[in-house]
């Protein structure tokens, strides 16, 4: 009897134990949809799958931009604390040819960062550098060329930007 006991008592012990760790576990999991976790989690996972408003406008440009052999290459991804969002492209894997498509949270908050970061005009060119920036709602698209090349690809980004952001509300959010 004192054998069926013990024996009986090990096996609570053993699955009290087992549902611990398991309900330890799931309250990680809880606890992650209460914070950021849960949505970075799916924030990248739609990112990484193409997915999402940005997903379908990232598509229709690297499809545009193929229909013209320009092939949107290394893609980069940023995004800051504000939920801003910054995808940046190599045209043809040329470092001195580049796209930046910057999704930002409102249209205000485009027109802020934009200011700040390429002075607010929609063309910026040195001897070694042009800059090139559309903008439509709170979305902004810019082409930088470089070097001996520079503007190599003006006319072509400029006609397939004005299109893209023409069918903006039917991509981006």
């Amino acid at each position: 009897m004192k054998r069926r006991l013990a024996g009986m008592l090990a096996a609570v012990l053993t699955a009290g134990t087992l549902l611990a760790g398991c309900s330890g576990e799931q309250n990680k999991k809880e606890a992650g949809s209460y914070t950021m976790q849960a949505y970075q989690d799916g924030s990248m996972l739609a990112y990484s799958q193409g997915k999402g408003l940005d997903g379908r406008f990232r598509k229709a440009m690297r499809r545009a931009f193929a229909n013209e052999q320009l092939a949107l290459t290394d893609e980069k991804f940023t995004e800051d604390n504000r939920g801003n969002t910054s995808y940046q492209y190599l045209i043809n894997n040329q470092p001195a040819q580049n796209i930046t498509l910057h999704v930002f949270t409102s249209r205000p908050e485009r027109v802020s960062r934009i200011t700040d970061w390429y002075g607010g005009i929609e063309l910026a060119e040195t001897s070694g550098a042009r800059t090139e920036v559309y903008n439509k709602d709170n979305t902004s698209l810019v082409y930088t060329s470089m070097g001996k090349e520079k503007g190599k690809y003006s006319k072509k980004v400029k006609d397939l930007f004005s299109g893209l952001l023409e069918h903006l509300g039917t991509h981006a959010h």
